[in-house]
């Protein structure tokens, strides 16, 4: 495989180069469970929130409302989740797992932790923190640069 000279790209360049390989092995390593990276996002947070709305599911994974609408269906028609009206708002669905979705979420920290250890060998802790740290700085920028261009 050519290899070039990384040590001169810009952070960006290198930042979407690290990210592209990252999905890249990532979407491998999901096949297995014939799973794709969205689908273990959907049903990872769903883990954690219970339940939550289309929209709120949409935000918090950076998605349009039509990309998250098909992804939705085709977990419903698979069984991995439940669609249902919210009991307050009727025009606000709520999203939850099903026994069949909660079943998969082990495969889904499984693969986390898999791409943990490639991403991070080599690294202290104190390394791991500090890129943690880094990258949530960098998450937040993004957020108040976007509310800023939205105001």
């Amino acid at each position: 495989m050519f290899r070039c000279d990384m040590s001169d790209i810009p952070i960006l360049g290198l930042l979407g180069i690290v990210s592209h390989r990252a999905k890249n092995t990532a979407m491998s390593m999901y096949r297995e469970f014939d799973m794709n990276r969205s689908s273990a996002g959907v049903l990872f947070l769903l883990y954690q929130r219970k339940t939550m709305s289309q929209k709120a599911l949409a935000e918090q994974l950076n998605v349009t409302a039509p990309s998250i609408t098909s992804l939705i269906q085709k977990m419903e028609k698979t069984g991995y989740i439940t669609r249902r009206p919210d009991d307050q708002d009727q025009r606000v669905m709520r999203l939850s797992l099903t026994e069949k979705g909660k079943s998969c979420i082990q495969s889904v920290k499984d693969v986390a932790e898999r791409m943990e250890k490639i991403i991070f060998e080599g690294m202290s802790v104190e390394e791991r923190l500090l890129f943690r740290r880094l990258m949530l700085q960098v998450n937040e920028n993004l957020d108040n640069y976007e509310r800023k261009e939205r105001a």
